[in-house]
């Protein structure tokens, strides 16, 4: 018992390590970049943008870095891609970096959300090439904004016949209640859900089990 102890607070521990370490990591990587639009791939752990209902740098802690999210990472990392070959003003060379030549850094705003737990595709989009108005958090504000390209894909993305996939990885074997869902295919819940606000809303889930794996004894590693 000891010992399951032991690498069960080992093993909690490094997790614990490894996600401050993707908190505070400003990396991101770019998986797609268009004239009007950046798709970033978000890690896990690390939050969209700063906001009451996800945390705010106001709650870190002494002695904390505080949380570096998507928003400032891909706005970062678009502004280094952009400025990275610019040569140094006449004068500077071999004297360090300067940023009097530098362009100013573009602003971007968050077409959707991912939760912290989850990895995937981030959409974003360029905040100058239209009226749109970033709030304080950096998230869109869909009440003051016009018809720019950030509105757009809000729309688009909200519309019926959008569809977002995720792919989970869960314990178990895929039968419930004596019934192989692995063989039921797509099938539906409905069930209302909190939003940020903590407002019930109704929501509905398709959900497809692609395999399993039958549990072999207590000793079998939790995943």
């Amino acid at each position: 018992t000891s010992t399951t102890t032991s690498e069960g607070t080992a093993a909690s521990s490094a997790a614990a390590a490894a996600a401050a370490e993707t908190n505070n990591n400003r990396t991101v990587t770019i998986l797609q970049r268009g004239p009007n639009h950046i798709v970033a791939l978000k890690p896990p752990a690390v939050v969209c943008h700063h906001s009451g209902w996800a945390g705010s740098r106001s709650n870190t802690k002494r002695g904390e870095e505080p949380e570096i999210p998507m928003l400032q990472r891909v706005r970062d990392a678009i502004h280094d891609i952009d400025t990275r070959d610019l040569p140094l003003p006449a004068g500077m060379e071999g004297s360090g970096s300067s940023n009097d030549n530098k362009p100013p850094m573009r602003k971007v705003n968050l077409v959707h959300r991912l939760d912290r737990g989850a990895s995937g595709a981030l959409l974003l989009t360029y905040a100058e090439d239209d009226d749109d108005t970033i709030s304080s958090t950096g998230s869109f504000d869909s009440q003051a904004s016009g018809r720019g390209n950030t509105a757009q894909l809000i729309e688009a993305m909200a519309h019926p016949d959008s569809i977002k996939t995720y792919i989970a990885l869960v314990r178990g074997e895929g039968i419930l209640h004596g019934e192989d869902l692995k063989q039921k295919g797509w099938f539906e819940i409905s069930r209302p859900i909190k939003d940020e606000g903590g407002e019930r809303k109704e929501a509905s889930t398709l959900f497809n089990f692609v395999a399993g794996q039958p549990e072999t004894g207590h000793d079998r590693p939790r995943i």
